[in-house]
This record gives C-alpha cells, sequence and structure tokens, in this order.
C-alpha cells in the first residue's frame, strides 16, 4: 500500500471547532482574558492595551449580531441610556456607537465580500452631501475669517462632521440588511412598546423607566405608525383597543402638558391627519373636526400658549436668529462655515446675541452652503418620491404593507414639517449636543427602511410581471396546439 494515511481526528477536530458560533469563542476567550485585562487597567498604559483587548474580543460578536444590526441599533436609541464621555458635555451615546461599529463592519464586507451597495434614487444625493460635508469642514478652515482663532472649537466641529457621516451611514444599513417587511414590523414594535412604557409613566406621573427615551420626535413616528396600525390591520378588539388608549394618553401628554412646544404636538397631528387621508377621506374629515372642536374649546390657553408666549419667546428671537446667522452665511454660500462652524463666528462676533437657528434647513445651508443645501433637498425630494411610489404599488396589496408604507408616509411628512419648527433630523452639536442622535437616528433608520421597502416590492413586481408574461405565452402555446 503507497503513500501515508492521513490523520482523521485533527480534521473532526478543526471541523467540530469550526462549528463554533462566534460570539461563544468572545465569552471563551474572554473568560481567560478577564484577569490579564483585570491586571492591565490599573495602569495608565494599561487601560488601551486592555480596551484593544476588549475590541478584539467584541469583533467575533459584531460578526455574529451583524445580521441585526438594524434592530440593535433601534433598540439601543430606545432603551439603552449608556453614553460613553468625550471630556465635554456631549457624550456619544451607544447608538452612535454602534452605528460606527456596524456600519465599519458593512464597509469591510463590502470591499472583500462584495456585499450590493444599497441602489436607490436617494442614495446619490445623499453620497454627495457626505462627501460636501467633509470639504467644508476643511474648506471653512481655509477660507477662515482673520479673527477666529486656527481650528477654534474643534472638537465639537469633528462631533458636527462624525454625527453629519453617521446619520447617513444609519440610513444605509437599514436599507442594506432590512430585507422583508417583517424586519420593519419589528422596528415599529420597539418603537409601540416603547410608547406604551411612556403611557404608563404619563399615567404615574413620574419617571418610572429611567432607561426610556422618549425624546425629539418620538411622539410624532409613534402617532404615524400607531395611527397607521390602528385604521389598516386587522386586530383583537382588546389589542385595538389598547393601542387606541395609548395613543389617546400621548395625545393628551402632547396637547395639554406640552401645549407650549408646537414642534412636540404639530407634526404628530400632521402625521396622523395624514395617515388617515391615505386610509379615508371620512376618517380624516372626522379628525379634523374634532381637532377644530377641541381648538375652539380650549382657544384661550392654545392662543396664550402658541400665539402670546411663542411669539415672545420664540418667535421674534427666531426671526433675529436667523438674520444674525443670515450675516454669517452670506459670506460662506458655496460650502458653508463648516460642521458646527458658525458657532466660531458667534462667540467671536457677538458672542452675548448668538442663537441657535432652530430650522434645520438653515442650518444644513449655514453649516454646508448651497451645494450641501441643494443636495440635502435633493435626498429629501428623492426619498418622498420613492416613499410616494411604494404607497401606489402597496395600496391594493395585504394590510401589513399599507400600515407600514402609510406610517412611512406620515411620518416623513411630520418630520418636513418639523425640521423647519426647530426640531433636528441632523443633530446640532450646540443644542442637543451629537447625544441628540439617539432620537434623530429614528427618521435615518425608517429612511433606509423605506429604501429597502422600496427594493423589496420593485423586485416583487418584476417577479409577478415575469411569471404573468410566462403564463401567456404558456396559453397561446394551448391556443396554438403547440407544445
Amino acid at each position: 500500500m503507497s503513500g501515508i494515511a492521513r490523520p482523521r481526528l485533527p480534521e473532526r477536530g478543526l471541523q467540530g471547532l469550526a462549528r463554533i458560533p462566534p460570539a461563544l469563542w468572545g465569552v471563551g476567550l474572554g473568560l481567560l482574558l478577564t484577569p490579564l485585562i483585570g491586571v492591565l487597567v490599573l495602569t495608565a498604559r494599561g487601560r488601551w492595551i486592555a480596551i484593544g483587548l476588549l475590541g478584539m474580543l467584541a469583533f467575533p460578536a459584531l460578526l455574529f449580531l451583524s445580521r441585526y444590526t438594524v434592530e440593535i441599533i433601534m433598540f439601543s436609541s430606545l432603551f439603552v441610556p449608556l453614553t460613553l464621555s468625550t471630556g465635554s458635555q456631549s457624550p456619544i451615546v451607544a447608538s452612535l456607537l454602534l452605528t460606527g461599529l456596524f456600519g465599519g463592519l458593512w464597509l469591510l464586507r463590502l470591499v472583500f465580500e462584495r456585499e450590493r451597495w444599497p441602489k436607490a434614487p436617494a442614495v446619490i444625493p445623499l453620497f454627495g452631501f457626505m462627501a460636501v460635508s467633509v470639504i467644508s469642514f476643511f474648506w471653512s478652515e481655509i477660507w477662515r475669517d482673520p479673527m477666529i482663532p486656527p481650528w477654534f472649537l474643534y472638537r465639537a466641529r469633528l462631533g458636527g462632521l462624525g454625527v453629519m457621516l453617521l446619520s447617513p451611514l444609519a440610513l444605509w444599513l437599514a436599507a442594506a440588511h432590512l430585507r422583508h417587511p417583517r424586519q420593519v414590523d419589528r422596528l415599529v414594535g420597539m418603537f409601540l412598546i416603547a410608547g406604551a412604557l411612556g403611557a404608563i409613566q404619563i399615567l404615574a406621573g413620574r419617571t418610572l423607566f429611567p432607561f426610556l427615551n422618549t425624546g425629539g420626535l418620538f411622539s410624532m413616528w409613534l402617532f404615524s405608525f400607531g395611527t397607521a396600525f390602528l385604521v389598516f390591520r386587522p386586530m383583537p378588539a382588546w389589542l385595538r383597543l389598547g393601542l387606541g388608549l395609548m395613543l389617546g394618553i400621548w395625545g393628551w401628554y402632547v396637547l395639554v402638558p406640552g401645549i407650549s412646544w408646537i414642534s412636540g404636538w404639530f407634526p404628530p397631528i400632521v402625521a396622523t391627519l395624514v395617515v388617515l387621508w391615505l386610509r379615508s377621506r371620512r376618517l380624516f374629515a372626522l379628525m379634523a373636526v374634532a381637532l377644530a372642536v377641541i381648538g375652539v374649546v380650549y382657544w384661550g390657553p392654545l392662543q396664550f400658549w402658541v400665539f402670546d408666549y411663542n411669539y415672545q419667546t420664540s418667535g421674534t428671537t427666531r426671526m433675529e436668529a436667523w438674520a444674525r446667522n443670515w450675516q454669517v452665511t452670506r459670506e460662506h454660500l458655496l460650502f458653508g462655515t463648516g460642521p458646527a462652524g458658525y458657532a466660531a463666528y458667534y462667540m467671536t462676533y457677538f458672542p452675548d446675541q448668538a442663537m441657535a437657528t432652530h430650522n434645520n434647513y438653515l442650518d444644513v445651508l449655514a453649516q454646508t452652503g448651497l451645494i450641501g443645501m441643494g443636495l440635502f433637498l435633493w435626498f429629501l425630494a428623492a426619498l418622498g418620491r420613492e416613499i410616494f411610489q411604494i404607497w401606489r404599488w402597496v395600496r391594493s396589496t395585504d394590510h401589513q404593507a399599507r400600515a407600514l408604507v402609510a406610517g412611512l408616509v406620515g411620518g416623513f411628512t411630520g418630520l418636513l414639517v418639523a425640521m423647519g419648527l426647530g426640531d433636528w433630523f441632523l443633530p446640532f452639536p450646540y443644542t442637543q449636543t451629537i447625544a441628540g442622535y439617539r432620537y434623530t437616528v429614528w427618521g435615518w433608520i425608517f429612511a433606509g427602511a423605506a429604501v429597502a421597502m422600496g427594493r423589496y416590492y420593485r423586485s416583487l413586481r418584476l417577479q409577478l410581471f415575469y411569471a404573468a408574461s410566462l403564463r401567456k405565452r404558456g396559453q397561446k402555446e394551448l391556443s396554438s396546439g403547440g407544445f
């Protein structure tokens, strides 16, 4: 017998090791290296080595969990309050950190595993906006006013640039990882659970769940998807009653205690009316009449808080803030003052009169100039057209698809209004800080969900069209007697 017999046991052993999940590898190595990491943490230099080792251990876990990328980011934004200090008043929230980690992993896979880049009309202008954000960061330093110190407030400007890059990255992650409407359904389910917990807190009159995040435009997305599920999807009576009760509690909360915050209740009303319009003109008319009656009954408080109080404290100051901002922006129309850049001019020339724009559109114009603003508006228009196209495709299909897409239509209509009123689609480092990413990321994830659903239903329509053409060809062959 010639040749050498190959050993079987090592080969079988290696095959068994290959079947161990990456997450289990990470846990096992972590337990083995825990004493070493604990010793390293005791010294200043050792801390950085310990962080590196932890990063190496976390990499297999990230690989294993990457299939749930969007769900994890959404969950962390709603229920995980952990932050990392940056040495300033602008911490890094868990959802921002996870977007960077999963985004970097996804970009590596694009290069080495040749995964498909999400294709949609909204992707092109968004990529251009990211490129202009980077250009404006350095452009603003090159064309800096001589009175501004070099790299003044550079940490805040870097934070603003990071948010401008990671927000679109969240959209791309959602567009790449969401393959079926059921996944979008899970994201909305997290919102409804958070809304139920928030309603319990409202009834209790105190904070029962300190980890819960219901800031920013939470109520708008809750009303948009909650109303869509209520009027489009069949569900048991007890569940429909519970959903309606939750929306009623939140409606009282934003209209009575929160009446002074216009961008807290007006965008949810807009989103709700849009969803009802898509479902039934009668429901839309009933809701409009109900809101009109509420406005008449509570006209006194409404007039004070909306017209008198807001005009005195916000209306005139916003006009002054826009005029003040234009004094800076008009000198930097091409690429703007860079991410968070106009704050340096405020603090140098009129520190006692510096005010935020409280308008996301003007904010984008001031930071990225006419070129960045044009690309941003192009992105919003392309995204709106995509969502409307999906609605035309699904309005005669199943209830689940109609509820999800109607919620997207209502939510993005409300988002366009909220951006003009001062709520944020791109957080500004000097108002809510980059920690505001925790509630601005919702809009970007749902934008990516719209891109993913557009791809899904476009592919489904092509398959149905191909199947119909094959049936017609078969019928013609049968009628002609062919085989």
